[in-house]
């Protein structure tokens, strides 16, 4: 069986291998080495650095795939933001519209009964009467309006977690970008 010829990877002693080996130990320093053969080319290369080349592909492979996932994560967290958004301004569109209805009938009955009230009681239209009708279908319906309080809605804690998770989303694509950004070695 033929001999080949070469120097360790690490201290450069001179070495004799058989051609079928694959992994050895360096017989003057303890390097742990692999034959690498290509294009009818030997030489050897130091264990750790092969599975420092191999540990830095997989690195990459992962952050590549992190960040698909958390593009994902952020897609969803963003959309759930503006879902508790949405409800919020709707609860509150709502409880408005409720408010400015409760407002509007008191103004609709004093505007309408008013004037048959001002007939019973005077039987005339007198400038004092007809103020005072007028004051009532304004200040009326403003107390009833005022009277009415809106719930509270209060989505600051939601807010604040989601806005917390989306800057930790966004802290892991820093991280996984920096990954692929840097140099191959």
């Amino acid at each position: 069986m033929p001999l080949l010829k070469l120097s360790c990877a690490s201290c450069s002693a001179p070495l004799e291998i058989s051609e079928d080996l694959e992994r050895f130990a360096c017989g003057y320093c303890g390097t742990q080495q692999i034959v690498k053969r290509a294009g009818g080319a030997v030489w050897l290369k130091k264990i750790e650095t092969a599975v420092r080349d191999v540990q830095k592909g997989t690195d990459r492979t992962a952050a590549e795939l992190a960040l698909v996932r958390l593009e994902r994560e952020l897609e969803e967290a963003q959309e759930a933001r503006a879902t508790l958004v949405r409800e919020a301004d709707s609860k509150r569109a709502m409880a408005n519209a409720g408010r400015l209805l409760h407002g509007l009938v008191p103004f609709v009955a004093v505007f309408l009964i008013g004037p048959f009230i001002i007939i019973l009681l005077n039987e005339t239209f007198s400038v004092l009467s007809v103020l005072v009708w007028l004051a009532a279908c304004v200040g009326v319906p403003v107390l009833a309006f005022r009277s009415i309080k809106l719930p509270p809605i209060d989505i600051q804690p939601s807010l604040a977690e989601i806005d917390a998770r989306i800057a930790q989303i966004h802290e892991r694509m820093e991280m996984n970008r920096a990954i692929l950004d840097a140099p191959p070695a």
